[in-house]
């Protein structure tokens, strides 16, 4: 074997820092996503410790979500403007300094606007961290690395809500805040110490698009908004009306973007990558999905089969088993073979376990759904791990925190739709819960035709 061909070889194996650097970054990753879900679950508690009504505690949950909604489509501007390391670094400390003051709040006034400054750190962290390990990691090794880093932030929503069960006690609930500090500064000197810096994408020098940064992240936050609140008891008019405004905005970047003679803040000319727009949709399908049966499978427990307390999530568990065992190894897997066979076949497993869910989810056993619940997390695993790996395959190195970007807002929309259609639905009773799982298992046919798009077997 020449010196040139060991040159050559492809990477099998992360060296020590890369692997370092990836753990930090997931980390980060898993505390803002983690830490966003599980407040939902002490809602009530901290209604009770500041003595607030319903509809102003809530406010917590949504400060968080507008937030963080403004600073995620602004997260791959920075990053190519500012670089990333420093975006990441400048979201982390938000996020950490907001944590310390949310787990000493005072008041449900102080609680809401300390989330507010959590919310924003929370919206550069997520996106900043999963480019950044984009870019650290060695190309071969892509699908086992993203994979990995895609089964955390889709497992986290699932361990929130019981992480936050755990504390629902006063004064236990400020955990939820404060165990974000030890592990931030952890984060923070790691990143510090361990990720060298990346210059500023030399595309973006220029004046900066103020038209862009008004119309895109508002634009972005009032559909999200009009989305949340629609499942929320919000009246109609109110959710309809910020959807068309948020439509409108958006409506209004894309026409801004393709004329706008500056560097434009979210790339359009990204969506002419055949395998981009591909996984693009076959991700929206799986938040979609993922954020339908987190939502609606504790009600489902509950209400069909009388599951209370903690039993309430034992379906959402056996979902999150499947998840784990299949994304750990999907990832990987895809590496050799490519994403677009390994999310075909997970697609359409996937597809017919919920077609099979919404005909016998009334009436056979528990053990029975629940092992069925395990096999639909298994193929739904090979759908999300592999697609969202692709992203970073197939667009050039220097877009990457722009393709980011993109992928956050697509998810987000369609995550967002999901959690409202399972609010409407769930009215209707028994039948509402086999037409959700239908509905579900119709996004997942979407993802199989979309899974085309994907790349094939890598070459070289």
């Amino acid at each position: 074997m020449t010196v040139d061909s060991v040159r050559e070889a492809p990477a099998t194996r992360l060296d020590r820092t890369t692997t370092l650097i990836v753990v930090a970054l997931a980390a980060a990753a898993l505390m803002a996503v983690l830490d966003g879900t599980a407040v939902a679950a002490s809602l009530t508690t901290l209604g009770t410790t500041f003595d607030a009504n319903v509809d102003t505690v809530v406010w917590v949950t949504v400060g968080y979500l507008i937030s963080a909604g403004l600073a995620q489509p602004l997260a791959g501007w920075a990053a190519d403007r500012y670089g990333g390391r420093t975006v990441f670094l400048i979201g982390l400390a938000g996020f950490v300094a907001g944590s310390i003051l949310a787990g000493f709040a005072w008041s449900i006034g102080a609680l809401i606007a300390f989330r507010v400054l959590q919310g924003f750190g929370g919206g550069l962290l997520e996106p900043s961290a999963l480019a950044l390990t984009a870019r650290n990691a060695p190309a071969p090794l892509v699908g086992r690395v993203m994979g990995t880093l895609s089964m955390i932030i889709n497992v986290a929503p699932i361990l929130g809500p019981l992480f936050g069960s755990a504390l629902d006690a006063d004064p236990w609930w400020r955990l939820i805040f404060l165990i974000n500090v030890p592990l931030g500064l952890i984060v923070f000197l790691a990143t510090v110490r361990l990720l060298p810096r990346d210059r500023p994408a030399e595309s973006s020098r220029g004046p900066i698009d103020l038209v862009g940064l008004i119309l895109l992240p508002v634009g972005f936050v009032a559909l999200l908004f009009a989305l949340n609140r629609a499942s929320a008891g919000t009246p109609a008019w109110i959710s309809i009306l910020l959807a068309v405004v948020g439509v409108l905005l958006l409506a209004g970047y894309v026409r801004h973007a393709r004329t706008t003679t500056r560097t434009p803040v979210l790339d359009l000319r990204l969506l002419r990558h055949r395998g981009f727009v591909g996984s693009l949709i076959v991700m929206a399908m799986v938040g979609f999905t993922m954020f339908s049966l987190v939502i609606g499978l504790p009600l489902y427990a509950e209400q069909l089969h009388g599951l209370h307390g903690i039993a309430r999530g034992l379906f959402v568990c056996a979902l999150g088993v499947g998840l784990i065992v299949s994304m750990s190894n999907g990832g990987r897997i895809s590496d050799r073979t490519g994403p677009r066979v390994l999310a075909r076949a997970g697609a359409a497993v996937t597809a017919v376990g919920l077609t099979a869910f919404a005909v016998i989810n009334s009436f056979a056993p528990v053990p029975v759904l629940l092992g069925l619940m395990i096999v639909i997390g298994l193929s739904f695993g090979l759908v999300a791990a592999p697609s969202f790996a692709s992203v970073y395959r197939v667009v050039p190195a220097e877009s990457t925190a722009q393709a980011t970007a993109s992928l956050f807002i697509v998810v987000q929309l369609a995550a967002s739709t999901g959690v409202t259609v399972v609010g409407v639905i769930t009215g209707l009773g028994p039948i509402g819960y086999s037409l959700i799982f239908a509905l579900l298992a119709a996004s997942q046919l979407i993802a199989l035709v979309a899974t085309r798009l994907l790349p094939g077997r890598p070459t070289g």
